[in-house]
């Protein structure tokens, strides 16, 4: 036959240990406990060397932290405002280098239509230096329009965060001697 593990018996008992365990947390709450006073404390040690070199570790290191995360987020705004700025300058771009290569492609044609009629050097020369002077021509129309555009935009440069602190070296414990 199987025991149950709930029966009356085993209910009971878990019950009582219950109260038990309930009624004596809540005694020992209400019992008066002896506290240090804050006034008659202990007069504080004077920090160590280390102590010091730590705290002064732990102010710079939150100051530095302090800076990168200013500098960083400067940084970010800039270079977000940079590539806009240098995605417009592309678009305005684009159209000056499409006209330009039209220009070459139409100077193109128009030398090899002259090429075939032509049948002596002397022309021949003739439809070459036509066919440079008209790409001179594109070329200088070209660099006047971006420089009409202005200067392309720069990329910031990244910031100089400095160095990070060093934290400062623990003192090692004097080997004990035996004596």
């Amino acid at each position: 036959m199987k025991a149950r593990i709930f029966n009356s018996r085993n209910v009971a008992l878990l019950v009582a240990a219950g109260l038990l365990a309930g009624t004596g947390t809540a005694i020992a709450e209400e019992a008066p406990v002896a506290s240090p006073s804050p006034t008659a404390s202990a007069p504080a040690k004077p920090l160590t060397e280390y102590q010091k070199a730590r705290a002064a570790f732990k102010s710079a290191h939150e100051t530095y932290v302090a800076n990168r995360l200013s500098s960083m987020t400067q940084y970010k705004s800039a270079l977000e405002a940079y590539n806009a700025l240098r995605e417009t300058y592309r678009e305005a771009r684009k159209p000056i280098a499409e006209a330009f290569k039209a220009e070459i492609a139409a100077a193109k044609s128009v030398r090899d239509a002259a090429l075939v009629l032509a049948i002596t050097p002397d022309a021949k020369l003739v439809v070459q230096n036509a066919y440079k002077t008209a790409v001179a021509a594109a070329t200088a129309k070209r660099d006047a329009a971006v420089t009409a555009l202005g200067l392309e935009p720069v990329r910031p440069a990244k910031p100089n965060l400095g160095a990070k602190p060093t934290p400062p070296v623990k003192p090692s414990k004097a080997p004990k001697s035996n004596s």
